[in-house]
């Protein structure tokens, strides 16, 4: 019976399982720091589950840059075909320098926590429309922190008596504005109070060019201590047996910190636990009757802090897994004695249900073992869970076991060991081993020049730490390219971090229950909505629906809506910047008709869980590449490779005095704040709204009737008394009805606005502050511009052995080479080529990928360029 019992459950688990699968995104990207005017140029890699196969389950991915103050700049939809894709995301010259997000998800992936999407934190420097650098330092005053700001330029020359407006935001909100200035070297000195503590400091000022700057100054952390967590194996400390604790220690930033805990009871010492390099450590402990425990932690300046316990407890369980052991995992469970009942206790070892082993025990003693062969085991965080009797789990613990088989062996060799400047690199790739009887691999490739790049890459985050560790693991993990660096896999790190962090899991209480998943796994971009009887709420049911694209009006779809007045045209692929007009008629062929067409809003922005790689003052951290980067700059838009920066065209917007806006002005920065103002005596001897926008306005050029940033494909937004309309509505607007026209280009005024400003907004004010548009609307259509399939762009590959080919006279590429599709044939073989630049020094090129087996790779090597 009880057999039967505990099959009905794993049954149960299976299909849960089954109709859930863990879908895990990662991106390869070209490099690890970024400057405004470059591009990240990134591939997707989607498998499924712990056995990281290709996922045929979304055909959709999403990508997204999050700057410093939490807010989506940048958005785009890749096609994923088979599990993979390919993108880039160009980064445009008015970025805030700071520290940034790249988020990367697909819809189905939304039905799990956020906290598992493919999210890392890089640095974008700003040397094409900011200039400045900054220096910051923060001291301890009796009502709070006093920040002190130096600012100069590129060339070191101090901003001296600046006029600066600042802003302390938290969580989105503006808590406080004022303004000062900075003295005869530059200097100003910020007072947040305590009551103020935690919240970012934004600052606003023209540079020494007269041009418009943000900068955003993190918070100090108000804890000026380090900080020291200790963790029992299982979760608590069981009075009467042997019992793991773990260790981690981290500094007010969030960093690791080495230390040394020392667990005390009244008369003696139980236990001394120093931590490595990361922080982390673990020790058994034996804790008798005696509970009066005490935990105090050592740093190596001397400094000492006191430790807070793991709860202690008289009756429950304990576990202590044994992970040396390469051939099995063995496991001791502690019970109490009031637990040693008889009953049966299962030992499941599992991957989000997916279950590998099952055994089962009497808890006919107070101390049972449980043993699993690990060549039984997937690679990858796995969970070991305790069921009772009622088949609910009593304690769990996660483990992470690797098999040398899972990864995929890579060889790169190249045709010379030295190369000179200009000079062709060949490099012959191999995937697989000769027992393989398939060879056939998805790969990337990225070559840099390590002289050039500020970071580690060796314990940087890669595809490794990616799928096997931060698609399972909750929190921050500090060089989580550690843990597999130069093909080694460091088993007693990673037991810590299982001992220390809490990870992806089921809900047993939810096991067999038919929850239907939120998010549906996308095999194309949607377009659904409702029709609703006109000017209400009810439905009007069956009613005939077309789609029909602007590109060519006898290019249509039709459909027919349900009873709720629900629609859907199933999954489309189309380009980004598509127009539709969504048309509907009533059963009776009547136009009287209301059309509400879906809105997919991306996943709120949470705290970022890196967030102790976020830093201040990245412009001066990161000088040598926006040195590097305005060089190689120049050199492209000599040859025409590159437009030049906005920022004369900024200079010249700013040189006119500011004029007066109406107070009625939806604009989110204040009346006025904008890039360039019309007034209505500017728009005094127009015939029509576009004739005067088209001549006057700087940065805009018109297609069809619509405005479009010179910098950009996509139509800019128009706001009308802070209404979003269509921009070819701009030619049904009354020239004679508007005060005040305002443009929005730089990313100081349309961050405001998130994905809605990225291509820059007009802001139209009326003269009355109601609607100026026609009081024509017309019924049963509407015009929508949904977000389609991102084209990605091809990266610069100079041809010096082309003698037609666009040369450049100084060659200073700061990403040498990106190859994103490479594939190796049955044989394991494939090959890629390129040329060096002009500068010396070592190269890295770093190979990634998964073959068809959901075998992960990923391989580096190094050559002199002379």
């Amino acid at each position: 019976m009880a057999a039967q019992d505990i099959q009905t459950v794993l049954n149960k688990v299976d299909y849960t399982s089954g109709n859930n699968p863990q879908e895990k995104l990662y991106l390869h990207i070209d490099k690890y720091a970024y400057t405004a005017g470059e591009t990240i140029w990134f591939k997707a890699y989607t498998t499924i589950g712990i056995q990281n196969l290709f996922s045929r389950l979304s055909n959709i991915g999403y990508v997204e840059l999050i700057d410093p103050l939490n807010r989506i700049v940048s958005s785009i939809k890749i096609p994923i075909l088979n599990g993979i894709g390919i993108g880039d995301l160009p980064l445009i010259d008015t970025l805030t320098a700071g520290s940034y997000r790249l988020r990367a998800y697909t819809n189905w992936m939304r039905n799990d926590d956020d906290r598992y999407f493919f999210d890392r934190t890089i640095q974008i420097s700003n040397g094409r429309a900011d200039n400045v650098l900054t220096a910051t330092s923060v001291s301890q005053t009796d009502d709070g922190e006093a920040y002190t700001i130096a600012l100069k330029s590129l060339s070191g020359v101090p901003l001296s008596k600046t006029t600066v407006y600042y802003e302390l935001v938290k969580d989105g909100e503006t808590l406080r504005k004022k303004r000062t200035s900075t003295d005869e070297q530059g200097i100003l000195t910020i007072d947040v109070d305590n009551k103020f503590a935690g919240t970012l400091i934004k600052l606003r000022f023209d540079n020494l060019e007269k041009m418009p700057v943000n900068k955003i100054i993190r918070p100090a952390n108000p804890r000026s201590k380090n900080s020291v967590q200790l963790f029992a194996e299982g979760g608590k400390i069981l009075i009467g047996s042997l019992n793991n604790v773990a260790v981690k220690s981290i500094n007010p930033q969030g960093l690791a910190v080495k230390s040394k805990v020392f667990i005390k009871s009244r008369t003696d010492t139980l236990s001394i636990i120093e931590t490595n390099d990361l922080g982390m450590g673990a020790s058994y402990i034996f804790v008798g009757q005696d509970t009066s425990l005490s935990a105090t932690a050592v740093f190596a300046d001397g400094s000492t802090t006191d430790v807070v316990l793991p709860e202690i407890v008289s009756e429950g369980y304990s576990i202590i897994l044994n992970t040396r052991n390469k051939e099995r995992i063995i496991s001791q469970v502690n019970l109490s004695q009031n637990l040693v009942n008889h009953e049966d206790l299962y030992f499941i070892a599992h991957h989000m249900g997916q279950v590998y082993y099952v055994s089962k025990q009497k808890a006919n003693k107070n101390e049972l073992a449980f043993s699993v062969n690990r060549s039984t085991l997937p690679t990858g965080v796995i969970t070991i869970s305790i069921l009772n009797s009622q088949f609910m789990p009593v304690v769990e613990r996660a483990v992470f076991n690797y098999a040398d088989e899972s990864r995929l062996p890579l060889m790169a060799t190249l045709n010379k060991q030295t190369y000179g400047r200009r000079d062709s690199v060949r490099v012959h790739v191999l995937a697989g081993a000769d027992r393989d009887s398939i060879r056939v691999a998805a790969l990337s490739a990225s070559v840099i020049n390590l002289n050039k790049i500020q970071d580690d890459y060796k314990t940087a985050p890669d595809i490794l730490s990616s799928l096997l560790l931060s698609a399972d693991i909750n929190g921050f993990i500090e060089k989580p390219g550690y843990y597999f660096a130069e093909g080694k896999i460091k088993d007693q790190e990673l037991d810590y971090l299982m001992l220390t962090q809490g990870w992806r899991n089921i809900d047993w209480s939810s096991i067999g229950l038919e929850i239907k998943p939120k998010f549906e796994a996308e095999k194309g971009v949607k377009i659904a909505g409702y029709t609703k009887k006109l000017g209400r709420k009810a439905p009007e049911p069956n009613a005939t629906v077309q789609l029909i694209s602007t590109k060519n009006f006898m290019d249509f779809i039709d459909t027919v809506s349900n009873e709720e007045g629900y629609f859907d045209f199933g999954y489309l692929l189309f380009p980004d910047s598509i127009k539709f007009l969504v048309s509907a008629r009533t059963k009776k062929g009547k136009k009287n008709i209301d059309i509400i067409v879906e809105s997919n809003e991306p996943p709120a922005v949470t705290a970022n869980r890196n967030a102790p790689l976020e830093i201040n003052d990245v412009n001066t951290v990161f000088l040598d590449q926006i040195k590097q980067s305005k060089q190689f700059f120049a050199q492209l838009e000599r040859t025409g490779l590159m437009e030049k920066s906005i920022a004369i065209e900024e200079v010249v917007v700013r040189a006119t005095a500011r004029k007066e806006v109406s107070e009625n002005s939806s604009n989110l920065n204040g009346p006025g704040n904008a890039d360039q103002v019309l007034t209505a005596e500017d728009l005094s001897t127009c015939t029509t709204l576009e004739m005067c926008l088209a001549g006057r306005i700087m940065g805009v050029r018109w297609v069809d009737g619509a405005p479009y940033n010179t910098r950009g494909n996509v139509p800019m937004q128009v706001v009308l008394d802070g209404m979003f309309i269509e921009p070819e509505e701009i030619s049904m607007i009354n020239v004679m009805d508007i005060e005040s026209v305002e443009v929005l280009r730089n990313s100081n005024y349309t961050g405001i606005y998130g994905m809605n400003g990225g291509n820059g907004l007009l802001i139209l004010t009326s003269k009355s502050g109601l609607s100026a548009r026609s009081n024509y609307v017309p019924r049963g259509i509407l015009t929508i511009q949904p977000q389609g399939l991102y084209a990605t762009r091809t990266f610069y590959k100079p041809e010096y052995d082309v003698d037609n080919a666009v040369k450049l006279a100084r060659d200073l590429r700061t990403t040498i080479h990106w190859e994103p599709a490479i594939v190796s044939d049955m044989s394991g073989k494939t090959a890629f080529s390129f040329f060096t630049a002009d500068e010396p020094g070592k190269y890295l090129i770093t190979l990634e990928g998964v073959d068809l087996n959901g075998r992960i790779g990923r391989k580096l090597v190094t050559f002199e360029v002379k």
